[in-house]
């Protein structure tokens, strides 16, 4: 079980051992039951009453945050990646050659290869 289902259950006994043992009346048990019961409910009409306004105004401060910092990081960002693409372009191509070289290297060996069996074969 889960530690969720556990509490759950675990509280559900409690409840029902606090209502089999309390030392109230049944008809008092069911008030004092059902009191709480209106003031939780009514405690979470309130907190979500309020909730809609309090994130809101969150988000607004989120995104005004954003904005402040995105005006600000933009302009200094582009010379930094123009010279971090060019040095990847560097790179890439580089890699290309060295590819490109040993594709060269791999062709030469497989037609010396090839010449090979073929003369054993001829023989």
């Amino acid at each position: 079980m889960g530690r969720i289902s556990s509490f759950v259950t675990g509280a559900a006994i409690g409840v029902i051992a606090a209502l089999l043992l309390a030392p109230q009346t049944g008809e008092q048990a069911r008030a004092l039951v059902a009191e709480k019961a209106n003031a939780v409910t009514g405690e979470a009409k309130d907190f979500g009453a309020g909730f809609p306004a309090a994130a809101q105004d969150a988000i607004k401060s989120a995104q005004e945050k954003a904005a402040s910092l995105t005006k600000g990081a933009a302009a200094p960002a582009a010379p930094a990646a123009s010279a971090a693409d060019d040095e990847l372009r560097e790179k890439i191509e580089a890699a290309r050659k060295r590819i490109a070289a040993q594709v060269a290297a791999n062709a030469e060996a497989t037609k010396a290869a090839a010449e090979e069996v073929q003369e054993a074969v001829a023989e």
